[in-house]
């Protein structure tokens, strides 16, 4: 696959920055934690559902990042990269913590969170307000029941809002599996959804 003008502008860029870092410049990877760090949070916080677990491990992906710079080869972004990185900590920590399933989707939350989301500018009835907890405790029983390959892609996809080829590069798989898999998973939930709703 050709690469664009901008993909290389971007590689270009990502290869100046790793230079500085390696050749000694504190502030460049102050700078890049900077930049990197909400989108890091993000998307270990939706592995993990928990901020303090979150925060450690992009922490830790940070430590590791830092370590590894001199064997970045521009292969990928360096917003790709570190994501990877990130993910892969978040798995780990998902596996060694042994959360329940939708923890470590990332899809869990307090009911008084569930209470602030809910409550908009117009006050909705304790009858809503139930419904659209039944709703989302549902959703996460059918998410939990998905495997493991499609749950990651949906919460890349449907969460993060990351494109196909950015997923395909973190979860290094072929573009063409990731569309597969966030296929299958979209039609899996919208089968089970169906049938819940018969019951």
């Amino acid at each position: 696959m050709a690469i664009s003008r901008s993909q290389l502008e971007i590689h270009r860029a990502d290869s100046a920055r790793v230079d500085g870092i390696l050749s000694g410049g504190h502030e460049t990877f102050r700078d890049l934690v900077v930049e990197y760090h909400p989108l890091a949070f993000s998307l270990a916080y939706r592995s993990l559902g928990d901020p303090q677990d979150a925060e450690e491990v992009v922490q830790d992906a940070f430590v590791k990042i830092h370590g590894a710079l001199d064997g970045f080869r521009g292969d990928a972004s360096l917003k790709t990269w570190i994501l990877r990185i990130v993910w892969r900590l978040s798995l780990n920590r998902r596996r060694d913590r042994a959360r329940s399933a939708w923890r470590r989707l990332g899809l869990h939350q307090s009911a008084e969170d569930a209470d602030v989301r809910v409550a908009g500018p117009v006050a909705e009835s304790p009858e809503a307000r139930l419904l659209s907890r039944e709703a989302r405790q549902l959703v996460r029983e059918l998410v939990d029941g998905l495997p493991p390959t499609l749950r990651e892609v949906l919460i890349l996809n449907s969460f993060e809002e990351l494109g196909y080829e950015e997923i395909a590069r973190i979860l290094d798989v072929p573009v063409g599996t990731v569309s597969s898999r966030i296929h299958a998973a979209r039609r899996k939930l919208a089968a089970r959804l169906q049938k819940s709703a018969k019951n």
